[in-house]
C-alpha cells in the first residue's frame, strides 16, 4: 500500500491517495473552489496513474464545492470511463449530493455514502467492465 499526501492554500485543501491491489482512495478534505480547483483535478488525473482496475474519491469531508470542482468531476469521470477504470464518487453531504443532482452529474457517476459501500460495490461489479 502506497499513500501520498499534499495540503493546498492555507489548510484549504488536503488530498491524500492511498493504493491497494489495484484499487485507489483519493481522500479530499476542506475547500473545492477557483483557488484549489486546479490542484484538485491534477489530484484526480494522478489516481489513473499505474492504470488502476477503480478510483474511489471521497470527498465526505468537502465543506465546499464550486463550479470549477463539478466541472473536474465531470471532466475525470469521463477519463476514467475511457480508460476503463471504474469511478465511485463517496459522499453523504446533502448539499453536495443536490449540487450534483442539479447538474445531472449523478448520472454520469456512482455515488455511495461511504468508502465502505464504494468497496463493496466494486467487489459486485463484474470484472472486465466498469
Amino acid at each position: 500500500m502506497r499513500r501520498s499526501r499534499g495540503d493546498y492554500g492555507r489548510d484549504r485543501l488536503a488530498l491524500s491517495i492511498t493504493r491497494d491491489t489495484g484499487v485507489v482512495l483519493a481522500t479530499v478534505s476542506g475547500e473545492i473552489d477557483l483557488a484549489t480547483a486546479r490542484a484538485f483535478t491534477r489530484h484526480l488525473e494522478s489516481t489513473l496513474a499505474g492504470a488502476p482496475s477503480a478510483v474511489i474519491a471521497d470527498l465526505g469531508r468537502v465543506t465546499f464545492l464550486s463550479s470549477s470542482g463539478l466541472a473536474a468531476l465531470q471532466i475525470f469521470a469521463q477519463a476514467a470511463n475511457s480508460a476503463g477504470v471504474a469511478f465511485c464518487l463517496v459522499s453523504a453531504q446533502r448539499t453536495m449530493l443536490r449540487h450534483l443532482h442539479l447538474t445531472a452529474l449523478d448520472r454520469d457517476m456512482t455515488i455511495k455514502p461511504t468508502v465502505a459501500e464504494a468497496r463493496t460495490w466494486l467487489s459486485d461489479k463484474p470484472t472486465g467492465g466498469t
